[in-house]
């Protein structure tokens, strides 16, 4: 996801902007008037995504906290599933290290809490049911290090972009610049997949089957805002709302989802610790299994 949001963003500055290189400021949705601005940027969208380029290999450690709404239709099956997860994330990038509490809920199709660290001692995960840490085999541990690290290039290829010259928006206001994205159609559910494949784990292929779906890809619609801090250039925040469909083996499933995440303690964080509580009393799982 980090990677398909940078490249995103980077798309974004580059290519889309036409005539209009510097930020406009930000049109209120209420008034329709632009906000008057008393902190005014002239910096061009070259410039922001250079810029924020350049500092993004400063950035050591963050804290996310995600907001996921989510729809999915299996009409063949007559499946509904209606889901809200909830996701507080703390990161460092060197060593890879991660620590996550999700919470999920999908109505009548029950509740999920989910927690979770993973650093150099090993993968833990608590589970619910036992109200027991479980410590996860290494090789699981390795394999998930490598998929979270080994993602391709997050600039991309720009020229991947070009097509989209009329759907993007370069806005500011005092503290941030704004990238907007409003897409639908052929040409971006093209860009999906082609993104998707570009930034898959190093060594991860996929089934057959999730290769008849993405193949099987549409992108009915999607807006996408991104905020960059004007002081520093990292991204805070961002919002995303997904229209998409995906066949396979002649079933067709439709998905809508409202992403919103806020990003901080960019390099505030310096070590993810696994309290020793965990690590003295979880239960290997290859223990739990009689292996």
């Amino acid at each position: 996801m980090k990677n398909w949001i940078k490249g995103l963003a980077a798309g974004i500055l580059v290519l889309g902007l036409g005539a209009c290189s510097t930020a406009q400021p930000k049109t209120d949705s209420a008034t329709g008037k632009q906000v008057e601005l008393k902190n005014e940027s002239k910096m061009t969208a070259q410039e922001v995504y250079k810029k924020s380029m350049e500092v993004s290999k400063d950035q050591k450690s963050m804290h996310a906290k995600m907001d996921i709404n989510q729809k999915i239709d299996v009409p063949s099956q007559k499946l509904k599933i209606d889901s809200k997860i909830k996701m507080d994330m703390d990161m460092v990038i060197d060593p890879l290290a991660m620590y996550q509490n999700m919470k999920v809920d999908m109505g009548d199709q029950g509740k999920m809490d989910m927690e979770m660290y993973m650093t150099e001692e090993g993968f833990f995960m608590f589970n619910p049911e036992l109200k027991q840490w479980i410590q996860m085999p290494a090789e699981m541990s390795k394999e998930m290090m490598a998929q979270m690290g080994g993602g391709a290039d997050p600039t991309l290829d720009m020229e991947m972009f070009k097509e989209f010259a009329d759907d993007f928006k370069f806005e500011q206001t005092d503290d941030a610049y704004i990238l907007t994205l409003a897409a639908s159609g052929d040409k971006f559910s093209s860009l999906f997949k082609k993104m998707a494949a570009e930034n898959m784990p190093a060594g991860m292929e996929l089934g057959e089957d999730e290769a008849e779906m993405m193949e099987n890809l549409e992108v009915k619609g999607l807006e996408f805002e991104i905020f960059i801090d004007k002081k520093t250039f990292f991204t805070t925040s961002f919002n995303m709302d997904m229209d998409m469909t995906m066949k396979a083996e002649g079933e067709e499933m439709h998905i809508i989802q409202k992403m919103k995440a806020d990003i901080s303690k960019i390099n505030e964080i310096d070590k993810i610790v696994i309290p020793q509580e965990i690590l003295d009393n979880a239960m290997n799982v290859n223990d739990m299994m009689g292996k």
